[in-house]
């Protein structure tokens, strides 16, 4: 056996070639490798950077609460008031009922209702354009303390409604807390027909909020007939909601007597014949009529609540 070759000993002991060599790893990590690694891999796409406004500069911000309270209090009366009045009529939006201002803009508006007195508000609104003023309601969300200073300036206004739907979509569209803001009230149409009667007592129940009015004014026929009596009779089938909830508010009752007023058109001689007796008098005393015969009303529906009732004494049986 020659040198080169070593003994099977040799590789047995261990007695071999000290040099050192790299090891080779071929196993494959399965924790490292994942199939979804790919050697070209797509941009990230960059998130689009919020927009931020940034606000204006000290001296392009006008001092409006810097200003006195007289000049503050003119601005409102000039964006906030309408000296002739704001005239509603009832219309559709979106599947709702509202109220929408009459203006210039109305007649080529969508999705409007027009009664008889509806088209005569707009007719007078279109024919009387130069009384017409824009109003600046947004002013109100500026902040906390305009809003407080201009909302009763905004509903302080004379508030006109074409008929009794046009109150009532005004008003479920309002809330109870800026109702109780209203002043003064105008209604110029009293619902007849067996569709659209149903208005006249919803609109009195949704106004059963409005408890710190000043004045009702109606300007039509409460009923076919000019009795003052049958009047009173149909106005508190109507309105008892509103009636008895402003009586409740005031603790005086038959407090909305002296807030209610009919125009001398809604008790004049109308189409349908009347008492002889009733004809002859004056348009005040069918005023004063009216409001007697509607405290009555309001007097038995009192005398009702308060009356105790009556012991039935159960039968003694014999037996």
């Amino acid at each position: 056996m020659s040198a080169a070759i070593a003994s099977a000993e040799t590789f047995a002991s261990g007695r071999y070639s000290k040099r050192k060599r790299t090891q080779v790893s071929y196993h494959l990590d399965d924790l490292e490798y994942s199939d979804t690694e790919s050697e070209f891999e797509s941009p990230q796409a960059k998130k689009p950077k919020a927009q931020t406004t940034k606000p204006l500069p000290k001296r392009k911000i006008f001092p409006f609460l810097d200003l006195p309270a007289e000049i503050r209090n003119t601005i409102y009366n000039y964006t906030l008031c309408d000296p002739s009045g704001i005239k509603f009529v009832g219309t559709y939006h979106k599947k709702r009922r509202v109220a929408t201002r009459v203006s210039t803009k109305y007649p080529s508006s969508g999705g409007r209702y027009d009664s008889p007195t509806s088209k005569r508000v707009v007719e007078d609104v279109l024919d009387a354009d130069g009384n017409y003023a824009p109003l600046v309601p947004s002013l109100l969300a500026v902040n906390k303390q305009i809003y407080s200073e201009g909302i009763d300036i905004l509903y302080g206004n004379q508030l006109t409604f074409a008929d009794s739907f046009a109150l009532y979509s005004f008003l479920i569209n309002l809330g109870p807390a800026r109702a109780q803001r209203l002043k003064k009230l105008r209604v110029l149409g009293w619902l007849h027909s067996r569709g659209l009667k149903v208005y006249n007592n919803a609109c009195f129940a949704a106004l059963a909020w409005a408890t710190n009015l000043t004045s009702l004014v109606v300007h039509v026929h409460i009923n076919k007939y000019c009795s003052p009596r049958r009047a009173a009779d149909q106005f508190y089938r109507d309105a008892f909601p509103w009636l008895e909830a402003v009586s409740a508010a005031k603790g005086k009752h038959g407090a909305a007597l002296d807030v209610v007023t009919l125009d001398e058109t809604a008790l004049s001689d109308s189409w349908v014949s009347c008492n002889s007796d009733e004809s002859v008098l004056t348009p005040k005393e069918k005023a004063e009529q009216f409001k007697a015969e509607l405290a009555k009303c309001l007097d038995e529906h009192r005398d009702m609540v308060l009356k105790k009732p009556k012991n039935k004494m159960a039968k003694k049986v014999k037996s």
